[in-house]
């Protein structure tokens, strides 16, 4: 475990619960064994313990995978033409949201910034937000972008002020998800758009790999959500929901085969090595809705839509 990393036990972090049972124990990608709990009330799955509010910055060095610039540019005609011909759930998600002149998007837990540039690259006005320095300014030195530091609520980030926020792996690492929901219902527009992208605990790939499954990535990891505990925690603060899919990234497959490979070796998993079985696995598990990636978008109510005029008495 890292240096410095206190750990604390925790009560359900989205209902308060204080019963649970133990979910799972697995390793880390640090070597060290963790443990999962499950919430008798709601369901959810979370780390338990799990590194406290204080010290957990200290797991996001600035070698984290989301925080480094990328090594050469997105893009090239064969990326394009695959996510052509096979979709995109979260381009097809945000794309289902009308791009005004102006409007404004907020990336929340932006990272180096590719998405929030490529929102940008899209029309919309995008800006980032994230709690590391380091990535905040990789992505001002990179894309140009308009980065805020630090979390919301922010003063920077007024009252209904924004048309969408983007929560794209980010939930699952957030100690009290219901305050950072509840925010970003706030700094929404009436009708504004909320995405959210978990990994999906519900997938065929936990199913199959168990503690082996790449997602996972413990200990960064604190929540563990299924398609019922997602939907649940954002309807509670205030959202409606348009849309829950599932996305397969070929590269998680990957992941998850190569560590089952040395954490409980099977035999169908030399045949899951080579690259095209996996690409039709991932593709099998999208089409199932079964796949790694949880996908969710939601709306901020529009009450202006629904309020009757008064009219004064004649």
């Amino acid at each position: 475990m890292l240096e410095g990393v206190r750990w604390e036990h925790t009560v359900c972090p989205v209902c308060g619960f204080a019963e649970e049972d133990e979910f799972l124990r697995a390793p880390g990608d640090d070597g060290h064994e963790y443990r999962l709990a499950k919430c008798r009330r709601c369901s959810l799955v979370f780390q338990n313990p799990r590194p406290d509010e204080a010290t957990i910055g200290l797991l996001y060095t600035e070698d984290y995978p989301p925080y480094r610039a990328p090594t050469r540019k997105r893009g090239g005609f064969l990326r394009g033409l695959k996510q052509r011909l096979l979709g995109h759930a979260q381009r097809t998600l945000i794309d289902r949201i009308p791009v005004r002149f102006g409007a404004t998007l907020l990336d929340y837990g932006c990272g180096a910034g590719a998405f929030a540039y490529e929102m940008r690259q899209h029309g919309w006005n995008a800006l980032g937000m994230d709690f590391s320095p380091h990535a905040a300014a990789t992505a001002r030195a990179y894309y140009g972008l308009r980065v805020i530091e630090g979390t919301l609520p922010h003063p920077a980030v007024p009252q209904g002020s924004l048309d969408a926020i983007t929560l794209r792996m980010v939930l699952e690492h957030i100690h009290d998800p219901t305050k950072l929901l509840r925010a970003a219902f706030e700094v929404l527009k009436p009708g504004g758009w909320l995405y959210v992208g978990v990994p999906n605990l519900a997938s065929w790939g936990f199913r199959a790999f168990g503690s082996a499954w790449f997602p996972l990535r413990l200990p960064w990891h604190l929540l563990h959500f299924t398609p019922d505990t997602l939907r649940r925690v954002v309807t509670d603060c205030g959202f409606q929901i348009d849309t829950i899919t599932t996305k397969g990234h070929t590269k998680w497959m990957s992941c998850s085969v190569d560590r089952a490979r040395k954490l409980s070796p099977r035999w169908w998993l030399p045949v899951a090595t080579l690259r095209f079985p996996r690409s039709v696995l991932t593709n099998w598990t999208q089409w199932r809705n079964e796949a790694d990636d949880l996908c969710l978008l939601a709306r901020k109510p529009d009450t202006r839509a629904t309020e009757l005029p008064i009219h004064n008495a004649a």
